[in-house]
C-alpha cells in the first residue's frame, strides 16, 4: 500500500495518490480505497472498479497507477481538475466465482454506500458548480457497477451518475438487464469497449447464462490518429521501459484510443472552468 502512495513509484507526471479508507478487517480480505489527482476540490470524479482477481492486498500499485493514469488522461481531454477514485473495496472474485452473482451483489452494497456517501457530502460541501460524477469499470467490476447503479437509482432520493464506462465486460444477467431499462440506465449515458481476442469477457457472459449490454456506444479499441490499439482481456500490459511500439496494451493502458476514448467519456462536454 505504501509503494502505492509514494510520489517517487510512479512517473513523475501523474498526479498524486490519496488513501481515502483501507479497511484491513473486511470479511473477505483487506479492502482500500485510494484516490489519485484533485481529491479536494474535483470538477470531475470518476470511481473506477476493477474485476476478476485485483485485491488491495496484492494489486494497489497497479490500480493506483490506472487512476492516475486515467486522471492524467482526463486532463488532457480537458477536464480541470480530475479526481479518479480506485475502488478496492472488496476484492476480486477468482476466475470460477465469476460465473456466480453473488460476490457481485455484495461487492455492489458496499460500492453503492460509497457513493451515496460521495452524493451527499458534494450536496453539502458548499457553492460551485456540480462536480461531474463517473463510474469506469472492467470485467466483472461491470457486473458490479451494474447492480450499484441500479440500487442508486431505486434509492430515495434516487441517484445517477453521469456516465458509464465499459471495457471488457462480462454481461449482466437477464432480470438486471430488464431492471436498467425501467431505470432509464442503459442508454444515454454508457460507453463500452470491446477488444478484439477478448476471450474471457465471452466466456463469462457465455458460461454464466448472461446477455450482452443494450445500447452502449462503443469506444475505439483499433489503432488510429498516433495512438496503439488494445487487444486482450487484461487493463494493463505495457510498460514503458518496452518502448513505444511494444505491444499489445491494454484497456486502460497509457497511449492507447481506448484510454484516451474513456477519458473524454467520463469527463463529458466542455465545461467552463472552475
Amino acid at each position: 500500500m505504501a509503494h502505492a502512495l509514494d510520489p517517487d513509484s510512479m512517473d513523475p507526471d501523474l498526479p498524486a495518490r490519496t488513501l481515502l479508507e483501507l479497511d484491513l478487517h473486511h470479511p473477505a480480505g483487506p479492502a482500500a480505497v485510494i484516490a489519485a489527482g484533485a481529491v479536494d476540490t474535483p470538477t470531475h470524479l470518476t470511481w473506477q472498479v476493477s474485476g476478476m482477481g485485483i485485491e488491495a492486498r496484492t494489486a494497489a500499485w497497479g490500480s493506483a497507477r490506472e487512476a492516475a493514469q486515467l486522471a492524467r488522461a482526463q486532463q488532457q481531454a480537458g477536464a480541470p481538475r480530475p479526481c479518479v477514485v480506485s475502488w478496492l473495496g472488496h476484492p476480486g472474485p477468482r476466475w470460477w466465482r465469476t460465473l456466480d452473482g453473488g460476490v457481485a451483489r455484495r461487492g455492489a452494497t458496499r460500492l453503492a454506500d460509497h457513493l451515496e456517501s460521495w452524493f451527499r457530502h458534494a450536496e453539502t460541501a458548499g457553492s460551485g458548480p456540480t462536480v461531474h460524477t463517473a463510474v469506469e469499470a472492467h470485467s466483472y467490476g461491470t457486473l458490479v457497477a451494474a447492480h450499484a447503479l441500479v440500487s442508486l437509482a431505486r434509492a430515495d432520493p434516487a441517484r445517477r451518475v453521469d456516465a458509464l464506462v465499459l471495457s471488457g465486460a462480462v454481461g449482466l444477467p437477464r432480470a438486471l438487464a430488464q431492471e436498467l431499462d425501467r431505470q432509464g440506465l442503459h442508454t444515454g449515458r454508457v460507453y463500452e469497449a470491446s477488444a478484439p481476442a477478448d476471450v474471457l469477457a465471452a466466456l463469462g457472459r457465455i458460461l454464466a447464462g448472461r446477455v450482452p449490454w443494450r445500447g452502449a456506444t462503443a469506444l475505439p479499441v483499433t489503432a488510429g490518429d498516433g495512438l496503439a490499439g488494445v487487444r486482450g482481456h487484461d487493463t494493463s500490459r505495457w510498460r514503458p521501459e518496452e518502448g513505444p511500439d511494444a505491444g499489445p496494451r491494454g484497456y486502460r493502458d497509457p497511449g492507447t484510443v481506448t484510454l484516451a476514448a474513456m477519458a473524454r467519456a467520463t469527463v463529458g462536454p466542455p465545461q467552463a472552468s472552475a
